[in-house]
């Protein structure tokens, strides 16, 4: 399953036939299946008894870039793209993602009598272009899906296969979006001391910026 979808890569929003894959499996597991969320997302859904109700995360989508791996599964696949034919490949991993993702929905089926509870499994979109989960957050509650008590996701790193790597507290960073608009009042280049420069303004808060992790916050919290 890994190598087919490795050698079909999907960009994102476009992940129709990850998305059936995905669908199909969890639906022959015995999972409540609920497809098109966020345009191409799926949840799968297990009801176990009463207990906590833990998700399961993993993205689909994949990279514009040429594989040059030489593997026999390596992508070769081509994708019009704003109307120029692009290489794709899965360069992030979401292959592997996807594929652990089964695999726990199979494991936890198989383990039934030794938990309790409600596991959800989603296969993500577009998470490259940062829009799959917001998308599927604006969906999924409408569509039934129970808010989870836990949240859990891996990614793939450059160690040996059979390992977890994890540490207590803090372990990776997220990022955030911010839209800043600086707003000048514009004058005569005889009186520059009525007008002001959103130029100087925006470049002073950019030097600012730089100094909120080394200056502003804690040196013993998590900051990038």
């Amino acid at each position: 399953m890994f190598k087919g979808i490795h050698q079909n890569p999907e960009l994102a929003f476009t992940e129709a036939r990850t998305a059936e894959i995905v669908a199909k499996e969890l639906t022959a597991l015995g999972y409540t299946v609920i497809t098109g969320i966020g345009k191409t997302g799926v949840v799968g859904i297990l009801k176990n008894g009463e207990g906590p109700i833990v998700m399961y995360r993993a993205d689909m989508d994949c990279n514009a870039v040429k594989e040059t791996t030489g593997l026999p599964y390596a992508s070769t696949k081509m994708v019009e793209r704003e109307g120029v034919d692009v290489p794709v490949m899965h360069a992030c991993g979401h292959d592997a993602h996807t594929t652990w993702m089964l695999g726990i929905a199979k494991i936890m089926v198989a383990l039934k009598d030794q938990w309790k509870g409600t596991l959800i499994m989603v296969a993500q979109p577009a998470e490259e272009i940062i829009s799959g989960a917001k998308a599927m957050a604006a969906e999924m509650y409408e569509k039934g899906v129970p808010e989870p008590d836990y949240l859990l996701g891996m990614h793939t790193a450059p160690i040996p296969v059979g390992f977890y790597v994890n540490v207590p507290g803090y372990r990776l960073a997220g990022g955030g979006i911010l839209d800043v608009t600086f707003y000048g009042i514009g004058g005569h280049g005889s009186a520059p001391q009525e007008a002001i420069d959103p130029i100087v303004m925006s470049a002073n808060a950019i030097l600012q910026y730089q100094t909120i992790i080394s200056r502003n916050i804690d040196p013993q919290s998590a900051a990038v």
